[in-house]
């Protein structure tokens, strides 16, 4: 396995962190993912579905918890992430980890959690 290939995205108000251990890839969200945010993150995790494939990655988790707005554009990009990896056949678990006192976020992803139980998961912390 070799390193990470896809950079950190940082502008004024969003945030993506990615980071790699053994197989599991870590995901950090920070700020506001609003509608200048969604053509960053959907940008990094078209790269991030590729990093999954190339490094035979088994779990990416995506930390949230300083994320303080998601809108459905930026929903939607976790969607195809989502379907992507699904599509290819790949068995990477997708989790969230969400911010207990900040329960839109777990709200928001529920449906994602629905829509691939056995790929997708939400902790609260």
């Amino acid at each position: 396995m070799s390193g990470l290939r896809v950079e950190p995205v940082v502008t004024d108000s969003f945030g993506i962190e990615p980071t790699l251990r053994d197989d599991t890839l870590g995901v950090k969200l920070t700020g506001t993912g609003d509608m200048a945010a969604a053509p960053p993150l959907g940008l990094c995790l078209k790269a991030l579905q590729g990093e999954v494939l190339r490094l035979s990655i088994s779990a990416v988790q995506f930390d949230i918890r300083a994320l303080y707005f998601l809108n459905s554009s930026c929903l939607k990009a976790f969607i195809s992430f989502i379907c992507g990896l699904a599509g290819q056949g790949l068995k990477c678990k997708v989790q969230f980890r969400t911010d207990a006192r900040l329960g839109w976020q777990r709200r928001s992803l529920v449906a994602l959690e629905r829509m691939s139980p056995e790929l997708v998961s939400i902790e609260d912390t």
